[in-house]
């Protein structure tokens, strides 16, 4: 019984490894780059070769941050290791982002720079400090009370404690604070962070924090960065508890409460605070909501608008508004809509024109070209850690196309001839440069190299000249780029964005005030030129060119208003030098600055022996738990999996080698039987231009060989395939797989093509004639192309894909015929705008003539997937057809806390489901085959302290044209979790 509960114990704890991003690869660079490292005693940070001076620059902030990122923490980064903590650096990813993992530990930094308003400090600061506090905060998983279960599991028993404990939004909006706090700037003191919190809250949208944290579909939720850092400065600003993280981890290693304190977070908060955590977390809102009704009284009055845009059911914002031959162009996005490129009457008529990417800079004009120009991030097509910023355009009917390919140029800003565009670009060995690029074929025509600590933005044409907003040690500043990079404005700690040029003036948008607003550059000095409650963004010159147009954000949507020229504030000189004091930010104390004067030794660069660290051991088991199981993180799969042996996990630092390897013993079926001993192997290598997988298994138990039977009653002769066991001789198998993952993704559209080649072999042989070892090969292709799915909605609004292939076992194709098969599938929109529809359509047929043929895949309906015998039966028909459709539709968003933190109940969930089947030339049963049913389920914010959407309920179907020995009905439990 203990033996039983130990087994379930590890495989719960096995189910919990992605936690928080843990288990998991990010992909990788090719085998061909290079790579060196730079070891300082706490970090080794591997980088590509020929970029040491960038990897210095990393290596040299990590230990100068490591001190003061720790101080409120209760623990300094790596501080329960021994050993130096891999820093993985990936310059060819053109988008800004990192990540600490845990299984195995890793630090990842993506070195490129947040090309999109960022923050008014080098991205290595902000970037580093913020993903050192995500090292410190992990350290408690191996803090000595825990210690022995890292010895019994390695790096595993990180994942899973690790989301129970803290989870993200703990983690995050701690590493928001403790970069707001160290940083000078972070995301604390940004307007766009928290504004809409600020219009929620000044619309009486005031929600408990499960419902900021775990969402809803008829609300929109921000993200849970900043419900975190609201719960986290709120503790250190409101409440005056500095190191609320640290108590946090102190009370989880009491004598009393150890190894397992329940409600840890909520009881901390109690002890620090003497309030409950509801009504705590209530009053840091109410502190909110009540300063920031303070500076909007303080700010008033504000100047009148209009709204152009209407209201929508679901939450809707339009952003980046663009006029182009008097016509409004903007970006739409929503719960129920995915982000599209639309068009603006006058009348507030809003046409679709084209999907658009998330991850793009703001659309600007050409007028003699007659087109809509940005930048978009793309994928590689084959490297996950290479990404590309492209420039593309689009003419009036949205149709979009690519001017540059594979370049790293972002954010356009066209010259007034309309012929050129300047664009930033940011090189992989860092610094960054504004280049004048041909806006026809996009060829580049000069280049302007910023100086050493600038980290150039946007940029707009005014005057003859090229200015553009920079960053540096003191924050932004514009500077006159054809003038030398001489600096023009300061602009301090401000965050500057959407430079545009209007009558010769530099116009841009600021959160000076604490909202954003327009600014105009004249003679040296800045002056604001509007005034509103929430701020704006996007501003805009009307195409009747009598209108300020602009996007202003509220409760239930970020809309299009519109203001006369005429009636806008009297502007007014802003002063830059003064900074606003952001709510919860002044609170955050620092016990320990980061010293930029201290000197910092590192070593000198060596090259990095990949060879040598192929294999890297992280995580390991005392039972046996089936790799695939873990991939698929299926609860079912892990218990019927899970059995007496052992696991170990290895993952190399560059995820070019993944893998585990396992012994199972394997419980005797009788007293008579014998014990089965099995060892295995699974790894991937994803360094090559296809990525392999090899399986491989040995096994006690017995090899098979499988022969052919008749047998003969009075009517008829039958043919079976018997096996029996060979003496002496064990069984084992290996199994290959080589797939091709290209990705085509761009303009809001998933595309890709996967081209996969399979053979597997084993010692089992098949007698007929000849002895031939048991083997089988396939050969598929798939192709996709799908939108991208809104928030509220469960299926994409629109996409589809196909795929094709063929398996053979050669040698006995004379008894088992070979088999070909088409698979289709679609999406379609609902009736409403949260459901959706999605069609299947699957043919299989066998090539050629033999005794029997094997399905690849499955035909029969869902009602009757089950029954195995029928299944076998409909496979010797020459077709066998199926077609599905599923129609989903989420209801009730009750959006109930009442359970939390252990269960979020966010809304109900219900699918129709209807198959239809068709199996020609069928005698030994029908060829119409059908069933209809429905899942009904509960819908899960989160479930037992793991942070992921979960679904609960029942599925049932009626089943049509069965023979009669099998069931009508079909009654199951739906079980899934999406991580």
């Amino acid at each position: 019984m203990r033996i039983k509960a130990l087994v379930l114990w590890l495989a719960l704890l096995v189910a919990g490894l992605p936690a928080a991003a843990q288990f998991y690869t990010d992909g990788c660079e090719p085998a061909s780059v290079r790579w060196w490292q730079i070891t300082t005693p706490d970090y080794k940070v591997l980088y590509p070769e020929g970029l040491d001076s960038l990897a210095r620059v990393y290596a040299d902030y990590l230990e100068r941050v490591k001190l003061p990122v720790g101080a409120t923490a209760g623990y300094y980064p790596n501080q329960e290791y021994r050993r130096p903590l891999p820093v993985i650096l990936y310059p060819r990813v053109a988008d800004a982002n990192g990540m600490v993992a845990w299984t195995p530990r890793r630090m990842q930094l993506y070195t490129t720079p947040t090309f999109l308003a960022p923050e008014p400090t080098p991205w290595p600061v902000h970037l580093v400090t913020h993903e050192s506090r995500h090292v410190a905060q992990m350290q408690f998983v191996n803090a000595r009370p825990y210690k022995p279960f890292r010895w019994l599991v390695g790096d595993l028993f990180a994942g899973g404690v690790s989301t129970i404990y803290c989870g993200s939004s703990f983690y995050e909006g701690d590493a928001v604070a403790a970069e707001t706090e160290l940083t000078n700037v972070g995301r604390g003191r940004e307007a766009s962070f928290l504004e809409y919190y600020r219009a929620a809250f000044r619309e009486g949208d005031t929600r408990n924090f499960w419902q900021w944290r775990y969402g809803s579909i008829k609300k929109f939720t921000p993200d849970y960065y900043k419900v975190g850092y609201i719960r986290a400065a709120g503790m250190r600003d409101v409440f005056g508890v500095q190191d609320f993280t640290a108590r946090y981890y102190e009370r989880l290693f009491r004598r009393k409460l150890w190894p397992w304190p329940m409600f840890n977070y909520q009881k901390t908060v109690r002890e620090a605070t003497g309030k409950r955590f509801k009504p705590a977390f209530a009053e840091i809102t109410d502190t909110l909501k009540q300063r920031w009704q303070r500076d909007e009284q303080a700010r008033a009055p504000f100047m009148p608008s209009t709204r152009l845009t209407g209201q929508h059911r679901r939450f809707t914002q339009y952003k980046w508004a663009c006029v182009l031959d008097s016509t409004l162009y903007a970006v739409r996005s929503g719960l129920t809509t995915s982000t599209e490129l639309v068009r603006i009457a006058p009348d507030g008529r809003v046409t679709r024109l084209s999907s658009f990417a998330h991850t793009t800079s703001r659309i600007c004009a050409s007028e003699p070209l007659n087109r809509l120009y940005w930048s978009e991030i793309v994928a590689d097509t084959r490297w996950e850690q290479r990404s590309y910023s492209e420039i593309w355009y689009a003419g009036p009917d949205g149709q979009h196309a690519r001017l540059t390919e594979q370049t790293r140029w972002y954010n356009p800003s066209v010259a007034p001839d309309g012929l050129r565009l300047a664009v930033t670009e940011y090189p992989v060995e860092g610094g960054s440069a504004l280049v004048v690029i041909d806006a026809v074929t996009g060829a580049e025509q000069q280049r302007y190299p910023a100086p050493d600590g600038v980290q150039l933005t946007e940029s707009a044409w005014v005057g003859g000249k090229i200015l553009a907003a920079g960053i540096s040690d003191g924050g932004y500043a514009f500077y006159d780029v054809t003038g030398g990079f001489a600096s023009v404005f300061d602009c301090g700690y401000a965050v500057v964005k959407e430079l545009w040029e209007s009558g010769g003036e530099l116009y841009f948008t600021s959160d000076l005030t604490g909202v954003d607003e327009l600014y105009r550059l004249r003679g040296g000095s800045a002056f604001r030129l509007t005034s509103s409650p929430q701020g704006g963004a996007g501003y805009a010159i009307a195409p009747d060119s009598k209108d300020l147009l602009y996007s202003a954000l509220d409760a239930h949507g970020r809309h299009i208003l519109s203001t006369p020229l005429a009636e806008l504030p009297e502007p007014v000189q802003a002063d830059f030098t003064r900074r606003h004091a952001y709510e919860l930010a002044p609170g955050l104390e620092t016990p320990r600055p980061v010293n930029i004067d201290s000197t910092i030794v590192l070593a000198d660069p060596v090259p990095y022996n990949r060879l040598a660290h192929i294999f890297r051991f992280h995580s390991w088991a005392p039972i046996y738990v089936s790799t695939d199981a873990i991939k698929d993180q299926s609860f079912e799969d892990v218990f019927s999996t899970a059995g007496l042996g052992a696991t170990v996990f290895f993952q190399n630092e560059l995820e070019t080698m993944v893998g585990s390897a396992a012994y199972h013993a394997s419980w005797p079926d009788s007293n008579d039987d014998p014990w089965t001993h099995s060892v295995e192997t699974k790894f991937t290598y994803s360094g090559l231009y296809p990525k392999i997988e090899v399986s491989a298994e040995f096994s006690t138990e017995r090899a098979r060989m499988y022969f052919m039977q008749q047998s003969y009653t009075k009517w008829d002769r039958k043919l079976a395939v018997n096996s029996e066991r060979l003496a002496d001789k064990p069984s084992a198998s290996l199994s290959l797989l080589m797939y091709l993952p290209l990705n085509y993704s761009s303009g809001g559209v998933y595309r890709g093509v996967i081209p996969q080649l399979r053979a597997s072999v084993s010692n089992d042989v098949f007698v007929h004639g000849a002895v031939a070892p048991m083997n089988k090969v396939s050969a598929s292709i798939r192709g996709y192309a799908v939108r991208a799915t809104p928030s509220s909605c469960v299926y994409p609004r629109l996409g589809g894909g196909i795929e094709a292939g063929v398996s053979g076992r050669f040698g006995a194709m004379d008894v088992f015929a070979p088999n070909a098969y088409i698979y289709g599938y679609g999406y379609l929109p609902g009736l409403m705008d949260t459901h959706g529809i999605r069609l299947t359509a699957t043919a299989q047929a066998p090539l050629g003539n033999a005794y029997f043929s094997e399905r690849y895949v499955a035909t029969l309906p869902r009602g009757m997937r089950s029954f195995n015998s029928l299944a076998s039966k409909v496979s010797a028909t020459p077709l066998q057809s199926c077609i599905t459709m599923d129609y989903v539709f989420p209801f009730l968003p009750v959006d109930c806390s009442w359970l939390s933190p252990v269960v979020y109940l966010r809304n109900f969930e219900c699918t129709l489901h209807a198959d239809g089947a068709y199996f020609a030339g069928s005698t030994a049963v029908g060829s119409l085959m059908s069933s209809v049913g429905a899942d009904l389920c509960a819908v899960l914010g989160n479930l037992a302290w793991f942070p992921f959407t979960t679904r609960i309920g029942v599925s049932a179907y009626y089943n049509f044209g069965a023979p009669s020995e099998y069931d009508k009905y079909h009654i199951g439990m739906v079980f899934n979790v999406d991580m």
